[in-house]
């Protein structure tokens, strides 16, 4: 019986220590890409956020009337909406391209 309990906690603790790990790395990979991901949001709506601030401020010196026109066109909300926008398809094509990756890996086996 002491070689089978022994037995039984080897297997136990193995797969206990291998799903910890598996689970560990999965969590590091998943922090990471949101990080990422969160990062590069938060880049791309300061950019549009300044590139349509100046764009506006640039109609305002041709003609006043003409720069009021253009900021009632353009919502406030459009640099996160246009950041949004981006961030959503650069995800969408990621995830096609790690699918494909994995596809091609699988057909290597």
């Amino acid at each position: 019986m002491p070689i089978l309990a022994n037995f039984l906690l080897s297997v136990f603790s193995g797969f206990a220590a291998w799903l910890a790990k598996y689970l560990t790395q999965k969590v590091a990979v998943t922090v990471a890409i949101v990080a990422i991901a969160t990062a590069l949001f938060v880049g791309m709506y300061v950019t549009v956020r300044t590139v349509v601030a100046a764009a506006i401020g640039g109609a305002y010196s041709f003609s006043p009337m003409f720069g009021a026109g253009i900021a009632m066109v353009i919502s406030p909300r459009t640099a996160g909406l246009l950041s949004s926008y981006v961030l959503f398809w650069s995800a969408c094509e990621l995830y096609k391209w790690k699918v494909n990756l994995v596809q091609l890996w699988t057909k290597t086996i």
